[in-house]
């Protein structure tokens, strides 16, 4: 019994201190039995509301907030380095926790226990399948299912498909934990978000999941899967690749599909198809900031769903407390504000872009992307309005402010997010201001990509839809003149290349487009992983802005005498701010270097004892390059 209870709290649970009673078929501890609930909408409402909670949203603290959450990646630079870009620091967990990317199963449990006791009621009429409510909270169940195996995808890839609540069978339990190829999780996922948009409605609360927000979210799933299996094929990572470590488990493994870029056809067909079911049904805001600093989101017809925050100083969160103060202990990388266009569509460095240099940040934004304009702070811009009407300017970023989550760590100081409206700053729970969770700019996105993955042109709806996007951004809608003047040699953005190799310029401006549509949206790590984009990254000396030219009079003694900012000008000869290499000691001075293990998380040691998968044939393998048996750094 002991083992069993052990089995229970990891693969089905987070690790809670509990009896050892049968978890997996116990009904959640805070609900009535399924006799005396379950019989009406509202029992189901309120046992799916618990799932909202599960998405990236603005919060109280700034380091947890969605605006912060790109420092993981090449677009924002955190006050500290991020392990999952160094070598040596990442480690295989000792068991698992509690979040989305963990490997744990206590929600994926709860969806399946709603499914399984509402198909019960509606067997004895006690429920009307044909009620709209019902159809609505069942059809979140599923969409709710499906963005928890979502994540569990992202970050491992082959992932067990559990579909019921386990028995109170050890034997049952460890047969459970095997992992399935990825692409059938992927499949698995679809298939949920099938049944998900069969039940849901429009036209409901944007608090809620709609049939549309299913849709969108069906796209992302599929382009997802779709450009990782093209970009990882040759590799360990993909089902049937050399060395994939799920052959002993699958040794008869094939594609539905026929081949890996059947398969990957098979996904980027889907993605145009959901994508194009939303980006043919709405338009654009033409308002870009305002969708990000707006207490009103309901009638904005691009956002789909959003997350309120109606009760001030109670529910609300710190986006503008943090980021009007200081910077929020973030900030926008160079390689991302150089990659943003001229408004007459050109590159920066093209002959005739009009560019007018970084001396100063009114210079870099300077008849640049809109998105750029209204995302970044310059010189003249209102950084704060007082409860008497009076305004306060911003001169020149914060780097000197204080250690941790303070000031701008790279000169680029966020707007984005950013209310000038006093009464949000307050405090770090007087936000109000509402977060966009699902635009319909990713279906456009996503249709642009998806349809020139799989056909290797650009056609009349994808042109349609870019335009779009370079129309409210303010760029000149000529795509084809951008293409012609990309000159990949002069590209900073590593997302120009995928396993190595450099794509074409025509993709190359697609991810572009991408890159700077979703500026601190939380979007940018996993698109670099599912292009295997990082491969390159090797010694890569993280910048800011252009500190040395002209800023470096504005800090005075505080740069000269390095009482904070303790570095100088010869920092590789680069003019640029450089945050990680203020000290010798930073573990990311030399620059980051990714090791490709970090393209999927380590499954943690303990499923391998608690599953009997110590030996090479048990049902549970480690993914490439970590180890199943000591908490070290992965291989590479």
């Amino acid at each position: 019994m002991k083992r069993i209870f052990f089995v229970f709290t990891v693969l089905a649970t987070s690790i809670l201190t509990q009896s050892c009673e049968d978890y997996l078929e116990r009904e959640p501890e805070d609900f009535l039995s399924e006799e005396a609930y379950f019989n009406k909408p509202s029992d189901l409402e309120l046992f799916v509301n618990k799932f909202y909670t599960y998405f990236d949203v603005n919060s109280e603290y700034g380091r947890n907030s969605l605006y912060a959450t790109d420092r993981n990646s090449d677009d924002l630079i955190g006050p500290f380095e991020e392990e999952n870009l160094l070598k040596d620091y990442k480690l295989v967990p000792s068991s698992a926790g509690n979040g989305l990317k963990d490997w744990n199963f206590s929600n994926i449990r709860e969806t399946n226990y709603f499914i399984e006791t509402i198909e019960k009621r509606i067997a004895a009429n006690a429920l009307d399948d044909e009620n709209a409510q019902v159809q609505q909270y069942r059809g979140e169940n599923y969409f709710f299912r499906a963005w928890f195996y979502f994540n569990k995808l992202q970050a491992f890839g082959d992932f067990p498909i559990i579909k019921e609540v386990l028995p109170d069978d050890l034997e049952s339990l460890i047969l459970a934990s095997e992992r399935q190829p990825r692409n059938e999780v992927a499949r698995f996922i679809l298939e949920d978000l099938t049944k998900a948009i069969d039940l849901l409605q429009d036209g409901v609360s944007k608090n809620r999941i709609s049939k549309s927000a299913a849709q969108l979210l069906a796209s992302r799933v599929a382009l997802f899967e779709g450009t990782w299996l093209k970009y990882h094929q040759g590799t360990a990572r993909v089902p049937g690749g050399p060395n994939w470590p799920g052959s002993s488990q699958h040794p008869n493994f094939s594609y539905p599909a026929g081949s890996i870029s059947a398969e990957a056809d098979y996904f980027l067909g889907k993605a145009m198809e959901y994508a194009d079911n939303v980006a043919g049904k709405y338009n654009l805001y033409e308002d870009y900031q305002k969708m990000f600093i707006s207490q009103n989101l309901a009638n904005i017809e691009e956002v789909l769903f959003y997350k309120s925050y109606g009760i001030e100083n109670v529910l609300g969160h710190g986006a503008t407390h943090y980021l009007q103060r200081t910077g929020g202990g973030v900030g926008y990388t160079r390689s991302l504000v150089e990659s943003y266009l001229m408004q007459n569509g050109l590159p920066i460095y093209a002959a005739g872009s009009g560019y007018e240099g970084d001396a100063t940040l009114k210079d870099v934004v300077t008849d640049r992307d809109k998105r750029l304009q209204v995302s970044v702070l310059t010189e003249g811009d209102v950084r704060k309005e007082n409860s008497d009407g009076s305004k306060e300017f911003f001169e020149y970023p914060d780097l000197t402010s204080g250690s941790g989550w303070q000031s701008v760590t790279s000169g680029y100081q966020l707007q984005k997010w950013m209310s000038i409206d006093p009464t949000q700053a307050e405090s770090s729970t007087s936000g109000t201001t509402e977060t966009p969770i699902f635009r319909v700019a990713e279906a456009y996105l996503n249709y642009i990509e998806a349809s020139y993955e799989k056909e290797g042109n650009l056609n009349g709806k994808a042109i349609a839809y870019w335009k779009s996007l370079r129309e409210r951004a303010g760029v000149d809608t000529d795509i084809q003149k951008t293409i012609s003047n990309t000159n990949l040699d002069k590209e900073r953005d590593l997302a120009k290349f995928s396993a190595g190799n450099s794509v074409d310029a025509t993709l190359y401006n697609i991810r572009r487009e991408r890159r700077n549509e979703f500026i601190a949206e939380g979007m940018r790590l996993l698109d670099m992983y599912r292009w295997s984009a990082f491969d390159t990254m090797e010694n890569y000396i993280v910048e800011g802005f252009n500190l040395w030219e002209k800023y470096e009079e504005d800090y005075g003694t505080q740069i000269e005498e390095g009482e904070n900012v303790s570095y100088s000008p010869e920092n590789g000869g680069s003019t640029y701010f450089q945050p990680f290499r203020i000290k010798s000691s930073n573990r990311a001075y030399e620059g980051y270097s990714f090791p490709e293990a970090h393209y999927l998380n380590p499954i943690p040691l303990d499923q391998f004892t608690l599953t009997n998968s110590m030996g090479a044939d048990g049902v549970l393998y480690q993914n490439p390059g970590w180890s199943k048996s000591a908490a070290i750094p992965a291989e590479y």
